[in-house]
């Protein structure tokens, strides 16, 4: 007897504990807030820079290049001139100096590369646009991951809250049973049934708290810093019509988005492909001199300026069809993208309006799972005033005990489904309108 009200004394004490915690719970919109700075978000971040940078180098195409040199050349030999006439060879001539410099600015400017640079600058920039939407697309799949853990953990919690219900009334009935059997009115099976019974509980009760301990330190995980408890549910309005949604998710999803943009990366790489059907037109200037110092003024036999202006066409007229070919693989390339993107939006759109019919099944469910509550309640206090008056063994007690938990547990996991299902669809939405309903600001 001692050792069981013992029992219920390390109950109390650790709901106590439980209590204090939750003076460091924390609500999803922190949890939220962490998940949008964490390192892998930072990488992927970092990945957009590099692609934001890429595009800007990209775009240095359009404007001329101009580079500085100087030279410097020590021959071994003097270069000489030796002039052969009908009278035999005559003496060396001297034709320049040993030492020789040359130093110029020089100017390159493409006039027209068959849209070869804009093509090109285009891609970079679709490509950056892409990497900026996978750094989204990486938040929604992760705030969708800690949406499930962490209504997971408030489901445990009511879980517990029934484990913890069921254990407080088989102590009782453990308590009423032994005064039953100190007065000979039960046998001692019947006692021993309803002690195993609150053993059960205990065992229970330690497994909840375990998952709820490994729960908890995935979110930790996520959020980049470890969660001791949470607190309050998932704040989300009410959800706007399947319609609407299929509406937000064309516009806003980040991974169709990705694929729209790897689409307009095609269209760059067609127009890129067809650029070599067009000649090329250059045009080049430089100012230059040579010398036999760095004053860079001649060296007594040629003159020391040598600027220059020059026009480069180039036209390629034949390949073996080689750019044919690439024109065509290009296309079919954004065909197939094109494709990909048209069942992906429907892929979408099915998912949706799947998920919706999902959140209604189990609206049902719960509506169900209230009323076995209900019926368990009733059987169990019946069952109870049975016992006490000897008309239901302990068996049939111990029974009607663990269905009312069960049927508690099954309103708490359905619970749970509904807010991960809302929280699910607004994400499918788009991860800026979920960010926007749950008051949580990051990039």
């Amino acid at each position: 007897m001692k050792r069981w009200r013992g029992r219920e004394g390390i109950t109390v004490v650790l709901g106590i504990l439980l209590g204090g915690s939750l003076l460091q719970a924390e609500g999803y919109r922190q949890i939220a807030s962490r998940i949008l700075h964490t390192p892998a978000v930072e990488s992927a971040r970092m990945l957009s820079r590099a692609a934001e940078e890429s595009a800007r180098a990209a775009e240095g195409a359009l404007l001329p290049s101009l580079d500085a040199e100087i030279r410097g050349v020590w021959l071994k030999e003097t270069p000489e001139m030796i002039l052969h006439t009908g009278l035999g060879p005559s003496q060396p001539l001297p034709m320049g100096k040993t030492r020789n410099f040359i130093g110029g600015l020089t100017l390159r400017y493409p006039l027209f590369t068959g849209f070869a640079v804009t093509a090109r600058i285009d891609q970079a920039k679709w490509r950056r646009e892409a990497a900026r939407l996978k750094v989204l697309d990486l938040q929604r799949n992760l705030l969708l991951k800690a949406a499930e853990l962490y209504s997971a953990v408030r489901g445990m919690q009511q879980v517990l809250a029934a484990q913890s219900a069921a254990q407080k009334a088989t102590l009782s009935a453990l308590k009423k049973a032994q005064g039953m059997y100190r007065n000979g009115l039960i046998p001692p099976s019947a006692l021993y049934n309803i002690r195993a019974r609150a053993y059960e509980m205990d065992a229970q009760i330690a497994q909840t708290r375990k998952r709820i301990a490994q729960m908890l330190n995935t979110l930790g995980y996520l959020s980049g810093k470890p969660v001791k408890s949470i607190s309050g549910p998932i704040a989300l309005t009410k959800l706007p019509s399947t319609r609407r949604l299929v509406r937000e998710a064309y516009a806003h999803r980040a991974d169709l988005r990705i694929l729209q943009s790897a689409l307009q990366v095609d269209e760059a790489q067609i127009r890129l492909a067809e650029s070599t059907l067009y000649p090329h037109i250059g045009v080049e200037a430089a100012l230059k001199r040579q010398g036999d110092t760095l004053a860079l003024n001649g060296d007594g036999f040629t003159n020391a300026d040598r600027s220059y202006l020059g026009v480069d066409l180039s036209w390629n007229l034949f390949n073996g069809g080689q750019d044919r070919h690439r024109i065509e693989a290009a296309r079919y390339q954004k065909l197939s993208r094109a494709s990909a993107l048209i069942d992906y939006r429907q892929r979408v759109r099915n998912e949706i309006r799947n998920a919706r019919l999902d959140l209604e099944a189990l609206y049902a469910r719960l509506k169900s799972a209230k009323m076995q509550v209900k019926a368990q309640e009733e059987y169990y206090k019946l069952t109870r005033g049975r016992f006490e008056n000897q008309l239901a063994s302990a068996d049939e007690l111990s029974r009607s005990i663990a269905d009312l938990a069960s049927a508690r547990a099954r309103v708490a996991s359905v619970h749970a489904q509904i807010e991960v299902q809302q929280a699910k669809l607004w994400l499918m939405s788009g991860v800026e309108n979920f960010k926007r309903k749950i008051r949580v600001t990051g990039h």
